[in-house]
């Protein structure tokens, strides 16, 4: 009996010796594999790799458009400035929530403190879950980032003992990139062209009198976007708040909330989704969720108007 417990003790032993070696070469590998993808990283402004942050966070505009797809397809960089006399870049990412705004922020204000902010509000949404991943390759440079991903994954501290995974399924699209050279876009702004299917109008039109339950709101992003007016506050950073247009009357996820806190620091709020110019005008639509570029347009154009009034810019 102790001779095979002796036996088995023995293969445990061996199993554990295999098994921790595999580990460490396998960190190893990955490591090296990292080293190169994060050189090509840092090299990179442009492409679908998330690099265009390093582009953004280079930059010193005085005015800088934030939020998710609705940002980046939505406002003209080139109105705001035309009517607000100030340089401004579009810095919206498609399907990125709160954190990853604040997160962005951060690293902007690294090296630059704009005058103004115009966010997309529409950000709040639990659908948007898990848009931090273009945050990764930062993780090891700067201990706000680190905070940031700790705070929305609790094992987040466990992933990133192994290095690679800060760039996860992104090795081909950096590579690609970095070979390629891609550069960032010129603006920011990527606007749709083209109209709405007639398919998607008919089923508009067709489930216009159901109602659809709210989408629920993601609090730890909603901390983000506080934190995110704060930090603004503290270097006094004019902020504006918008809620662009949609195809059917629609409400940011979470207004109540945004309405509170930008009515803590006096900072206007303009909603759209309601507005009588665009809603069930498929000519300025390129989907349900966003326009087309003469939308956008027309849109950037209202809003700065509207700014300029409010704020005597």
């Amino acid at each position: 009996m102790a001779r095979r417990s002796s036996i088995f003790n023995s293969d445990v032993s061996k199993v554990a010796k295999k098994l921790t070696l595999f580990i460490a070469l396998f960190w190893a590998i990955s490591s090296s594999i990292y080293l190169i993808i994060n050189y090509m990283y840092f090299q990179s402004f442009g492409g679908n790799s998330g690099a265009q942050i390093n582009h953004v966070i280079r930059t010193n505009y005085d005015a800088y458009i934030f939020g998710s797809s609705r940002a980046s397809r939505h406002y003209d960089p080139a109105q705001i400035s035309r009517h607000l006399g100030l340089s401004c870049y579009n810095a919206g990412c498609d399907r990125k929530n709160a954190t990853y705004q604040y997160g962005l922020l951060q690293l902007l204000l690294e090296n630059h403190v704009p005058k103004l902010i115009i966010y997309e509000i529409d950000d709040l949404s639990e659908s948007l879950n898990g848009s931090t991943i273009d945050l990764y390759p930062y993780y090891y440079k700067y201990s706000f980032i680190r905070q940031l991903l700790h705070q929305r994954d609790k094992w987040s501290r466990i992933k990133f003992l192994f290095p690679l995974y800060s760039y996860n399924i992104k090795v081909f699209t950096i590579s690609k990139g970095f070979i390629l050279s891609t550069p960032p876009f010129e603006t920011g702004f990527r606007p749709k062209d083209g109209g709405m299917h007639p398919g998607e109008v008919r089923k508009i039109r067709e489930t216009a009198g159901i109602e659809k339950p709210d989408d629920p709101v993601d609090y730890l992003a909603l901390d983000s976007f506080k934190n995110f007016v704060r930090t603004c506050k503290e270097n006094n950073i004019e902020l504006v708040f918008c809620h662009s247009p949609s195809y059917a009357p629609s409400k940011a996820v979470g207004l109540d909330y945004v309405r509170s806190i930008a009515a803590e620091i006096d900072a206007p709020v303009y909603l759209y989704g309601e507005h009588d110019s665009f809603v069930y005008h498929p000519e300025l639509f390129r989907d349900a969720g966003h326009l087309n570029r003469e939308g956008a347009e027309l849109f950037t154009k209202m809003l700065a108007h509207d700014i300029v009034i409010d704020m005597g810019r």
